[in-house]
């Protein structure tokens, strides 16, 4: 039994009342409905309809599959089947049968939110000429994160993305549109960041409004402090935050502190703290349907995005004095404008650890501290005199204990020299990009590195790229490693230095020492110089920033190779052997300083 004519006619139509300029695309449709053909047929080659889903998590997140007929990562979809009373009933079998998700909440009112015409190029081993799929596309979402469970026929890999990894750029900019995101395309003067502000009391508990349920809403029917997008008028962050939280509950006069900035998709948002120890039913609400205080102990049985949850509980974690012992420790990576670090050299006494090395300065925790963030401050203020605005990095855990390491960012362009340092030797600005001979400590390299990795990002973001791959040069007896794609890989035949992509919550830094070990089997024993970085076009016509660092691996061999067929040393770029413009290039103006 197909699908009934009425039922896809309706679809249509409500369709088309959304979108009238589309109706010309869809005219050859409506017409062989109006003629009798069941159009959901997959051998009706005239034309006929498939659907598709996007499902979406609690984190805004995707949920892409790697199609193996195309080769493309594309949202779960297919063909009308006979069970199918309904084009919603149809998508909704198959995003269940390609991936195992059931549990979907429609929304734009249950209606599909793109319809795409595209060709379907010929199978003649299937008997297939060439023909068009109208498919209709819905937008649901999902509680949580659920278990992904693969068709195998059908998918190799599925992952969670960001919407803005959605190929088609129609489908893109309406999901957007419908989660309550930034449109693509906007202007640095409409909506060119976010906020979220974390209003605490004593106990510490943090002041949430739980959010309007409308489409167009972004996190609906969740709990979230306040927040939303710059607008014009905003000088920076803290006058944004400052605006929403009068506009939305009428709260004035809050001290705000900057806490850390996150990538949201490629939309930048920034977490700020104040505390505040009135009554919430005091307040007007002007924004969501209830507001209160919410307990810690309480966010995972409420409904909460699950990046505000994270994005919330790190500020506590910042801001939250520790019991002994406290295991922890923090460093501060000041910056100047032209990104050299401020660092000290550490006292030869024997009692210290790693004496007569460099490192940014910092610290441990004394007992009066406010969690973290008030450790570094105190840290800082003692040891050089500074009080400079900081915000957290990221936090390290040690390889051989559960040692935590937060790690924060500032910036100060003043002169060293004057600066009386309380601990160490000497206080100078480094330059992050060579630290070749440099005595340091690893912890002390890692978090050099990993600061320059978030300079490294906050610029490509700026420059509107998201897909990041971070490489390494390995030298050994003066020739350069090289390795080779594997035929069936885009590229194929193309050499190239180790590297990849970088994946969700890697720095470009953590991304690089992992795809060496994983495609050469070498591990790295340091990351000596960052030689620059460049663009290429990749596999899906978007635009990728390679990241080149030169690197010494703890012993030069055996190779292990993963995912290429073959590797050489190169000792000259003549004789490299056939590569990419871009990186022949690079490697000609770009070479390993000695």
């Amino acid at each position: 039994m197909a699908i009934p004519a009425p039922h896809i006619h309706d679809i249509l139509t409500a369709y088309l009342r959304r979108y009238p300029d589309e109706r010309s695309l869809l005219q050859p449709l409506l017409d062989r409905l109006a003629a009798g053909y069941d159009v959901t047929s997959r051998t009706d080659f005239d034309g006929h309809v498939t659907t598709s889903g996007v499902v979406v998590n609690d984190g805004d997140e995707v949920l892409l599959i790697h199609h193996r007929a195309s080769g493309r990562r594309i949202q779960p979809g297919g063909h009308c089947e006979t069970p199918d009373l309904t084009l919603a009933a149809a998508v909704r079998r198959e995003i269940a049968e390609e991936t195992g998700v059931t549990a979907l909440e429609p929304c734009c009112g249950g209606e599909p939110v793109h319809i795409d015409i595209h060709q379907i190029e010929a199978r003649p081993d299937k008997g297939e000429p060439a023909h068009t799929h109208y498919d209709v596309r819905y937008l649901f979402r999902t509680r949580g994160t659920p278990k992904v469970t693969l068709q195998a026929e059908e998918a190799s890999d599925a992952e969670w993305r960001g919407p803005s990894q959605l190929g088609d750029p129609v489908l893109r900019a309406r999901v957007l549109a419908a989660l309550g995101r930034p449109q693509e395309g906007r202007t640095p003067e409409d909506n060119p960041y976010g906020t979220l502000v974390v209003i605490t009391n004593e106990p510490g508990q943090v002041l949430m409004h739980l959010r309007d349920e409308k489409d167009g809403i972004w996190a609906p029917g969740t709990w979230a402090p306040m927040g939303g997008g710059a607008q014009p008028q905003d000088t920076d962050p803290h006058a944004t935050g400052t605006r929403e939280l009068q506009e939305e509950v009428g709260l004035q006069d809050i001290e705000l502190t900057p806490m850390f900035s996150v990538d949201s998709d490629g939309y930048p948002v920034h977490v700020l703290h104040g505390q505040w120890d009135g009554d919430p039913r005091t307040l007007v609400l002007n924004e969501g349907i209830d507001l209160a205080f919410i307990t810690p102990e309480d966010f995972d049985r409420l409904p909460m995005n699950t990046s505000v949850k994270a994005d919330t509980r790190r500020v506590l974690d910042l801001i939250t004095p520790q019991p002994a012992p406290y295991g922890y420790g923090t460093l501060a990576l000041i910056r100047n404008t032209v990104g050299h670090l401020l660092m000290h050299r550490r006292d030869k006494k024997p009692d210290t650890c790693w004496p007569d090395t460099w490192s940014p300065n910092g610290g441990k925790p004394e007992a009066h501290d406010a969690g973290p963030f008030g450790t570094i401050r105190r840290e800082l203020r003692e040891q050089t005199g500074l009080e400079v605005p900081l915000e957290h990095l990221l936090t390290h855990t040690a390889e051989t204990s559960d040692h935590l390491t937060y790690i924060f960012r500032g910036q100060w362009d003043g002169n060293p020299d004057p600066l009386v340092p309380t601990e160490g030797t000497a206080l100078a600005f480094v330059d992050p990009r060579d630290m070749r001979g440099l005595p340091m400590s690893p912890l002390a390299r890692y978090a050099t590195l990993s600061g320059l990795s978030f300079d490294l990002e906050d610029q490509a973001r700026a420059d509107g790229i998201r897909d990041l791959i971070a490489a390494g040069i390995i030298v050994h007896d003066g020739a350069v490693l090289f390795v080779r794609r594997s035929p069936d890989d885009y590229l194929g035949g193309t050499w190239e230095i180790p590297g990849g992509l970088r994946e969700k919550g890697e720095t470009i830094l953590d991304c690089l020492t992992r795809e060496v070990a994983e495609e050469t089997g070498l591990a790295t024993q340091s990351v000596d110089q960052y030689l620059g970085h460049f663009d290429y076009r990749n596999a899906r016509g978007g635009i990728s920033r390679q990241f080149v660092f030169t690197l010494t691996p703890t012993k030069a061999g055996p190779i292990s190779l993963t995912e290429h067929d073959r590797h050489q040393w190169v000792r000259e770029t003549h004789e490299l052997p056939t590569t990419t413009t871009e990186l022949r290039t690079f490697l000609a103006t770009h070479r390993p300083r000695q």
